[in-house]
């Protein structure tokens, strides 16, 4: 994975702090794959949370960037009870990696 372990732990404790401690995260996308080069931070978080997603995600977003400073980065957020039936939620869901 092309993101260091400083990285990996900021989205982390973010989402936990964000989404709930029972959230799970998974990277996707071409930073999975070491052998590809660039690329956005694609981050798949699945929450227990029914209201103020949104909300969660802008500061989610905006807390990170000032952490690991200006980055493209996609999130995909869902509740875990209910999800999405789009076909890149369930790409993000069966092959992203846990962290």
């Amino acid at each position: 994975m092309r993101l260091s372990e400083e990285v990996l732990k900021a989205i982390k404790t973010l989402a936990k702090k964000y989404f709930g401690e029972n959230c799970e995260v998974r990277m996707f996308g071409s930073r999975v794959d070491d052998t590809q080069k660039g690329g956005d931070i694609d981050i798949y978080i699945s929450t227990e949370m029914k209201d103020g997603i949104i909300e969660a995600k802008a500061s989610f977003l905006a807390e990170l960037k000032r952490k690991i400073g200006e980055q493209k980065i996609d999130i995909l957020v869902e509740n875990m009870h209910k999800p999405e039936e789009n076909s890149i939620y369930e790409i993000a869901r069966t092959c992203g990696i846990k962290i």
